[in-house]
């Protein structure tokens, strides 16, 4: 039975091909969710210039998880880390389609170990 009830935010994986890796790599991304009518706005003010991508970021994107430094110790989600990951084109192509994602309600899979 479905149940009708406000989720105001959802969690995606978002998977990264890091250039000389074999295997893709993946975050976690969670996104607030917009209802249709405001997704839908939102699109066309992306589309039009209205609205770029660090803008959508920074209105839309939560949290991150699931990323390390190079001696392999967990990152902690802050607006520097964000800039910086969005300064890496392999990186934010993914990030910002994992928001389409996640307004078409995606979650994300269970951790594959």
């Amino acid at each position: 039975m479905f149940v009708l009830k406000e989720i105001p935010d959802v969690e995606v994986d978002v998977e990264i091909h890091v250039p000389g890796e074999a295997e893709p790599s993946t975050l976690q991304a969670r996104w607030r969710l917009h209802p249709w009518s405001a997704f839908k706005a939102r699109v066309e003010q992306i589309q039009s210039g209205e609205i770029d991508d660090e803008h959508l970021v920074e209105a839309d994107l939560l949290e991150l998880k699931g990323i390390k430094d190079e001696n392999g110790e967990p990152l902690a989600h802050s607006p520097e880390l964000v800039a910086q990951l969005m300064e890496i084109g392999f990186v934010r192509r993914p990030l910002i389609l994992s928001w389409y994602k996640a307004q078409e309600g995606w979650e994300a899979t269970a951790a594959k170990n």
